[in-house]
């Protein structure tokens, strides 16, 4: 019984930090994941990327997963890798949000950055 404890206990706390990272995404109708919110933007606003927002306009899980992203909470952000610089270089998010694809990163910051 002392063993069952301690387990629930440390799953209690790997779950606590990856809320703490963002959390897990919620799952949406049709079993999809929901909503990230990217909390780590210094004096920005959050950024909350929206899955089904991107599926609406003919987004598929591959075109950014395994490639751009990987699926695992906090994983773009390691190393503080994700940043409007590396947007802008045309990874992670800036690799379609170029101007060409879809709208740019650059200049655009209240697209994403919303209160």
């Amino acid at each position: 019984m002392k063993k069952f404890g301690i387990v629930l206990m440390v799953l209690a706390l790997v779950a606590a930090g990856w809320a703490g990272l963002g959390g897990f995404p919620e799952p949406q109708a049709g079993g999809g994941p929901g909503a990230v919110v990217y909390k780590d933007t210094k004096s920005f606003a959050p950024v909350t990327f929206d899955h089904a927002q991107h599926k609406d306009a003919g987004a598929k899980c591959g075109h950014c997963h395994d490639a751009l992203f990987q699926k695992k909470a906090g994983s773009a952000d390691e190393g503080n890798a994700l940043t409007m610089k590396s947007l802008r270089d045309g990874k992670f998010c800036g690799a379609c949000h170029n101007g060409s694809k879809a709208f740019t990163v650059r200049g655009s910051c209240k697209k994403c950055h919303q209160k």
